[in-house]
């Protein structure tokens, strides 16, 4: 939820009835395009009365501090991810900077662009206050925006996104890092700045559960239920080895497992990730596709469910990278290696599955089922890998990342292209992966040396507006491969 409050000139002299008026209609827009745009407000000038005030001969805009402290309260007792300040005209700077301390929450200073009043004059001289006092974090790194309204709702989806991320937990199967891969091993306390929590278990949990499912004559049951239904909706191409009918009742179970499991912590669960390599790739062997294909998608075999953001590997930090985009976005989030890498072209592959929604970017599920084939894996001792091509679409890509301890959350623009028969014909490995083609936002040089990981995150859409704010609010720099000049600092950074 945001809070829009609006303040006004506390000098009795200055009562003015037009002002005030103004100031009103102002402030009922702001809420009204926000609620349009489907954000919960809270609006603290009705929760304090201050639609009747100019009857009473008073203004409607919050002019003292008793009104602040009580403003501050009311946005206290409310689940209120930022703070909206409706700086139309002239007030007192240190109305702003008494209700930044008391509330310690988002703020962002907006008026619109209305050459008839003050809202310049106020919100510079309300920004350089709050810069002088640095009450707290949110009061030094407040935003300010004027006559920006799409903006300000990409501020809005930024803080509800940085709330929600910061209250829940990551559901990691499988401790990492896996296969070697330093960079996926992490500093939980420090990630505890973006994330809530983490609930770490053990594979064995799902392996147990599995196995349990296949040998139980009751569990079979629900086992045999999926298997008819990914037949019926999705093409299967069998071999005798890597992908047999038993082979995709064991991937079943596993996808079954897990679900179980986060049914357990929904309530608290923001994604999750598998480990996958190489207890349950190779040791216990089959790999465990089905999650990050269907729990990152709106069916399976019961109807309708959440889209559950998915990665696999351990990859915490794309783990929340996955789940920013899913909360700016609304869609379910993309996930995959960086497979290739040319001067024109980026091709994204996870190793086995990716979010089913990318197979025909539908809206309507059972489309995207139909244009996803199931096919033998190329890696691990037994598994079906779910093949796609995504269609050409906008993507914003998003990662976070560290460097010599501090961390950076590189985006950019991904136009994606249609996989050709030409691009067809060079893959090789792999090849029953999904993929993605996208225009290389930089040459293949610097696209290599700026890469803090082998995975990529992605949404449809462009959030770079809101992944800039992101950054902002979590403390740390934003990189966009769309800039060169971005990119070339961050290179010759220490």
């Amino acid at each position: 939820m945001l809070a829009v409050v609006t303040f006004t000139d506390p000098r009795k002299t200055s009562l003015s009835i037009e002002r005030e008026n103004a100031l009103l209609e102002k402030h009922k827009k702001l809420a009204k395009d926000l609620e349009d745009s489907g954000f919960k407000i809270f609006d603290v000038n009705r929760a304090l009365g201050k639609y009747d005030s100019l009857k009473n001969g008073k203004n409607f805009g919050i002019d003292d501090k008793d009104e602040v402290i009580r403003a501050s309260k009311l946005i206290g007792s409310q689940d209120i991810s930022g703070i909206i300040l409706g700086l139309w005209h002239w007030t007192e700077s240190n109305l702003i900077t008494l209700l930044a301390k008391e509330t310690n929450k988002p703020l962002l200073l907006y008026a619109d662009d209305d050459p008839a009043w003050a809202g310049t004059t106020c919100i510079t001289s309300v920004g350089a206050s709050l810069w002088e006092s640095s009450v707290n974090y949110y009061a030094l790194h407040h935003t300010r925006l004027k006559g920006d309204i799409e903006k300000v709702k990409a501020w809005a989806r930024a803080v509800e996104a940085v709330s929600k991320l910061s209250r829940k937990s990551l559901l990691l199967w499988g401790a990492p890092y896996t296969l070697g891969m330093e960079h996926l091993m992490d500093d939980l306390p420090r990630l505890k700045r973006f994330i809530g929590d983490f609930l770490l278990f053990d594979q064995y949990l799902i392996i147990k559960k599995a196995d349990s499912m296949l040998s139980d004559e009751k569990e079979r049951i629900r086992v045999e239920e999926f298997f008819d239904w990914i037949h019926k909706n999705m093409n299967i191409k069998y071999d005798d080895t890597m992908l047999t009918p038993e082979v995709l009742r064991r991937q079943i179970a596993i996808y079954l497992a897990a679900k179980d499991v986060w049914e357990e912590y929904k309530g608290e669960t923001v994604a999750v990730s598998i480990k996958c390599q190489p207890e349950l790739s190779e040791v216990y062997g089959v790999t465990a596709c089905l999650i990050p294909a269907l729990f990152p998608f709106n069916m399976d075999v019961k109807g309708e469910k959440p889209i559950i953001p998915a990665t696999c590997e351990g990859d915490i930090k794309g783990t929340i990278s996955s789940a920013l985009l899913f909360y700016l976005s609304g869609k379910p989030p993309l996930f995959g290696d960086i497979k290739y890498v040319d001067d024109d072209v980026v091709l994204i592959a996870n190793c086995g599955a990716s979010s089913l929604y990318y197979a025909n970017l539908s809206e309507d599920p059972e489309k995207n089922l139909r244009a996803t084939t199931i096919q033998p894996q190329c890696q691990g001792a037994s598994g079906g890998a779910l093949t796609y091509r995504t269609p050409p679409t906008l993507l914003t890509f998003a990662r976070l990342i560290r460097k010599a301890g501090e961390y950076y959350l590189l985006y950019f623009i991904g136009e994606s292209l249609e996989i050709t028969d030409e691009i067809e014909s060079k893959l090789r490995w792999g090849k029953q992966w999904p993929h993605t083609a996208i225009k290389n936002p930089l040459d293949k040089e610097k696209f290599l040396n700026v890469m803090g990981a082998n995975h990529l995150s992605a949404a449809p859409g462009d959030f770079r507006s809101e992944i800039e704010f992101v950054a902002k609010l979590w403390g740390i720099k934003a990189i966009d491969l769309g800039n060169e000049r971005d990119v070339d600092l961050f290179l010759h950074s220490p």
